[in-house]
C-alpha cells in the first residue's frame, strides 16, 4: 500500500473520531517513536507521512485540523519544557 494511501486512511479514522485531543496526542506519539527508534532519514519519512496526514485533514476541515495541530503544538512544547523530548 502507498504511503498516500496509509495517510488517507488515517486522516479519515482521525477525523471520524472527532477528538482533538486523542488525535494530537496519537501524532506526537508516532514522530515521538520514530525519534526514538529511526535514523534520521526514517525520521524523515515519518515526518513527510505526518504531513501528509495533516494536508489530508486539512482538505476535510480545516477548523478540526486547526484545533489538532494547535494541541500537538501544545504538547510539544510542554514535553519540551519539561525535558521529556530528545534534543
Amino acid at each position: 500500500m502507498k504511503v498516500k494511501s496509509i495517510a488517507k486512511m488515517y486522516a479519515a479514522n482521525f477525523l471520524t473520531s472527532g477528538n482533538v485531543e486523542d488525535v494530537a496526542s496519537e501524532l506526537y506519539a508516532i514522530m515521538e517513536t520514530s525519534i526514538d527508534r529511526d535514523s534520521y532519514e526514517e525520521q524523515e519519512t515519518t515526518k513527510e507521512f505526518l504531513v501528509l496526514i495533516i494536508q489530508f485533514m486539512n482538505d476535510y476541515d480545516k477548523v478540526f485540523t486547526e484545533e489538532v495541530t494547535k494541541t500537538y503544538l501544545e504538547k510539544t512544547i510542554q514535553m519540551y519544557n519539561k525535558g521529556t523530548t530528545k534534543k
